[in-house]
C-alpha cells in the first residue's frame, strides 16, 4: 500500500500522489514504522489520543494494522523462494484447510500459521465464528504468506563412483557420503559418477554423470504437506519423479541456461548439453518456458530449447516391446528385442532393488540385443529406450526379473580319495558342473571341518595351491561352489595323507674316557625319538648295539684298540620317514 494514496483515502482530500504536506507525509511514515514494529496495542493508542493531532493518527495505525498486508514470517526464505511480500504468489495464493472435529481459528493458527497471534487474519476471508468450534468439514481458507515455512535439506540417498560436494557461499569441492544433507546453494558435480537424491516429499531425482546440480529452493510448508522445490541443472542430465503436487505453494522446478520446466506430479528427463536443453517426458505433464516460448508437453513428448531461443516440440520414440523371464536361474543369458523404426540406438540399464534406484550397469548399444551378465541373486529391473539420429532418449520399457540361480557341487579330481603325497604343497583341482560357477577350497584336519587349516576366496579357476605348507598329517578337503552370490553347495569329502621326511642326524662329537665313549649328534625336527646303531664294520652288516634314545646323546662301552662304526636316525609318527647320516668311526686308544 503506498503511503500518500493511504492519507489521501484516510483525510479525504482530494490530493494527488507527491502533494502530501510534511506533516502528513511524516505522519504516515511513523504509521508504518509503528505498525511494522507491532506499537498498535491498546496503551499506545491511549498515549496518542491524547493529543489533538493523535485521534485521527491512532484511527490510522488501527485501520493500517487491519487492512494493510503485512511482511510475513520468515520472508527471507519467501525471497531464497523467488518471492517477495508484494508478488502475486505470495498475497494472492490461499491455502484451503478442512476442519476436524474439535478445531477453532486459534487452534488451526497454532498449527499452521508462522504467528499464531495473526489468527485475526484468517477472518477476512472466512466467515466464521472466531471464539467457537468449526463445524466438521468447514473450509477454511488460509494466505500462503501466512503459513509456516522453512527450509528442508535433500538427502544423497546413493551413489556410484566419483561425486563431489560444494557447500554454499564455499569454494572447496569435497566427496560426497551416502547420507549427506544438501541445503539452498549447495552444489553438486558428478564426474564419472551418479547420484540418487531424495526430497522431502518423497520425489526423486537420478543425476547421470558429467552433471552439475545448485539448489536454489528447498521449502517446506509445516503440516500442509506442501513442499516447494527448485533446482539448477547447469550441465549434464537427470532424470526425475515427482510426488503430486498438492496446494498453491507446492512447486517442481528444474532451471537451465536456456529453460525452466515446471511439474505437479510426473517423471522425466532433462538434458543440457552445449547450446541446447532437450526435455523428455515420460509420465504426467511438463510446462517448458523461456523468456519468449511457453510449450505443454504431454507423456511421450520432448523438447528442445536452444540458446538461441528456440523451442521446438518433438516426438518420443515408443517404448519397445520386451519381454524377459520373470525369474532367471541361469547366466550369462541374451536379451533380444523388436528393433524400434528411426531408432539410432538404445540405452539399457540395469537396476536392482527399486526401479528409481542408480543403474548398476548401463550400456548403450547399436543393436536390440544385450548379454545379460552375471549379477547376485536378488530382485532388479531392465530399463531400454531408444535413442534417435538428434539424441533424444524415448520411452522406456521397464520389465521386474529376479535372478535366483543354485549352486551345484563340484566334481573332484586330483588328488585321488586317500591319496598319499610326499609334496608340502600339492595341487588340488576339480571340475564345476557349469560354467560361471566360483569355487572355493577348504583343507581341515578333522572330517567335519572344525578345524579348517587352509581356505582360498572364491573364485572362477578349477584349481588350487594352498598357500600354507601342510605339514605332515592328515588332511581332509572339499569344494564349495557359490553361485547368485548366496546360493552354496559342498562337494563330496576326502582325505588325503602327507608324508614328510625327517632331516638327516650326524654324530657332532664324541668324548673319551677310559673304556667309554660319549656320543653326541644333531637335533632334529620334529623327531619323537632317535635310533642308534653301533657296528664292527662300516656296513653295519655286524650289528653291536641298537637302541632307541630320547636324548641327543649316548655313552657307548667300548673295548680299547678296537675300531668301531656309529650312525644315528630321527624318527617320527607314522607320517615321517627318515635315515641314517653319515656314519661316524670310533675307537679308544690303548
Amino acid at each position: 500500500m503506498h503511503c500518500s494514496s493511504t492519507a489521501i483515502n484516510l483525510f479525504g482530500r482530494s490530493i494527488l500522489p507527491g502533494q502530501l504536506n510534511w506533516i502528513e507525509k511524516s505522519i504516515c511514515k511513523g504509521i508504518f514504522a509503528v505498525a511494522g514494529r507491532r506499537l498498535w496495542q491498546t496503551r499506545h493508542l491511549r498515549t496518542l489520543y491524547k493529543t489533538s493531532y493523535s485521534k485521527a493518527l491512532a484511527v490510522i495505525i488501527a485501520l493500517v494494522w487491519f487492512s494493510a498486508p503485512s511482511v510475513a514470517y520468515g520472508e527471507p526464505y519467501n525471497q531464497a523462494r523467488g518471492l517477495s511480500a508484494g508478488s502475486a504468489e505470495a498475497t494472492s495464493s490461499v491455502w484451503i484447510y478442512t476442519s476436524r472435529p474439535n478445531d477453532s481459528i486459534r487452534s488451526i493458527a497454532n498449527t499452521y500459521l508462522a504467528q499464531p497471534e495473526r489468527w485475526i487474519e484468517i477472518l477476512r476471508g472466512n466467515p466464521v465464528n472466531p471464539n467457537g468450534l468449526l463445524p466438521p468439514g468447514t473450509h477454511v481458507k488460509i494466505p500462503v504468506r501466512l503459513l509456516k515455512h522453512y527450509p528442508k535439506p535433500a538427502t544423497l540417498v546413493e551413489r556410484k563412483q566419483e561425486v563431489w560436494y560444494r557447500k554454499a557461499q564455499t569454494t572447496a569441492y569435497v566427496p560426497a557420503l551416502d547420507g549427506l544433507q544438501l541445503n539452498i546453494g549447495d552444489e553438486l558435480k558428478t564426474l564419472e559418477g551418479f547420484a540418487l537424491i531424495r526430497f522431502a516429499d518423497g520425489s526423486t531425482l537420478r543425476i547421470a554423470k558429467q552433471s552439475i546440480i545448485i539448489f536454489n529452493t528447498l521449502t517446506h510448508y509445516g503440516e500442509t504437506g506442501m513442499v516447494d522445490i527448485r533446482f539448477r541443472l547447469n550441465r549434464g542430465k537427470i532424470k526425475t519423479r515427482v510426488t503430486p503436487r498438492k496446494g498453491p505453494a507446492a512447486r517442481y522446478e528444474v532451471s537451465t541456461p536456456s529453460a525452466v520446466a515446471a511439474v505437479r506430479g510426473t517423471a522425466f528427463r532433462v538434458r543440457v548439453l552445449a547450446g541446447a536443453t532437450t526435455t523428455e517426458v515420460i509420465e504426467g505433464t511438463v510446462v517448458i518456458y523461456n523468456a519468449t516460448h511457453r510449450l505443454s508437453l504431454a507423456a511421450g513428448e520432448g523438447s528442445r530449447i536452444s540458446n538461441t531461443g528456440s523451442l521446438d516440440r518433438l516426438q518420443l520414440l515408443a517404448a519397445p516391446a520386451i519381454q524377459i523371464p520373470a525369474i532367471i536361474s541361469q547366466l550369462p543369458t541374451k536379451l533380444r528385442w523388436q528393433a524400434l523404426p528411426n531408432a539410432f540406438a538404445y540405452l539399457v540399464e540395469i537396476i536392482k532393488g527399486q526401479r528409481d534406484n542408480l543403474p548398476i550397469q548401463s550400456q548403450r548399444l547399436t543393436t536390440p540385443a544385450f548379454d545379460l551378465p552375471d549379477l547376485p541373486n536378488g530382485q532388479y529391473w531392465l530399463s531400454i529406450r531408444g535413442i534417435d539420429s538428434n539424441g533424444i532418449e524415448g520411452l522406456e520399457a521397464q520389465a521386474p526379473f529376479t535372478i535366483k540361480i543354485s549352486a551345484e557341487p563340484a566334481v573332484l579330481r586330483k588328488p585321488l580319495a586317500s591319496a598319499e603325497l610326499k609334496t608340502p604343497a600339492p595341487q588340488f583341482s576339480w571340475q564345476p558342473t557349469r560354467p560361471g560357477l566360483l569355487s572355493s577350497l577348504e583343507l581341515a584336519e578333522d572330517q567335519i571341518f572344525q578345524n579348517i587349516y587352509a581356505k582360498t576366496s572364491f573364485r572362477p579357476h578349477p584349481n588350487a595351491i594352498v598357500e600354507r605348507p601342510l605339514l605332515a598329517g592328515e588332511y581332509f578337503w572339499r569344494v564349495i561352489t557359490l553361485a547368485g552370490g548366496d546360493s552354496l553347495a559342498s562337494s563330496e569329502i576326502r582325505s588325503v595323507t602327507i608324508k614328510r621326511e625327517l632331516e638327516a642326524t650326524s654324530v657332532i662329537a664324541v668324548n673319551y674316557l677310559r673304556d667309554r665313549a660319549k656320543v653326541y649328534w644333531k637335533s632334529v625336527q620334529n623327531a619323537d625319538s632317535y635310533l642308534l646303531q653301533l657296528a664292527e664294520d662300516e656296513r653295519f652288516e655286524r650289528l653291536l648295539r641298537e637302541d632307541l634314545q630320547t636324548d641327543t646323546s649316548a655313552l657307548l662301552r667300548l673295548t680299547p684298540g678296537k675300531t668301531y662304526w656309529v650312525r644315528v636316525k630321527g624318527l617320527g609318527n607314522q607320517f615321517y620317514a627318515s635315515h641314517f647320516g653319515q656314519a661316524k668311526i670310533i675307537k679308544i686308544q690303548i
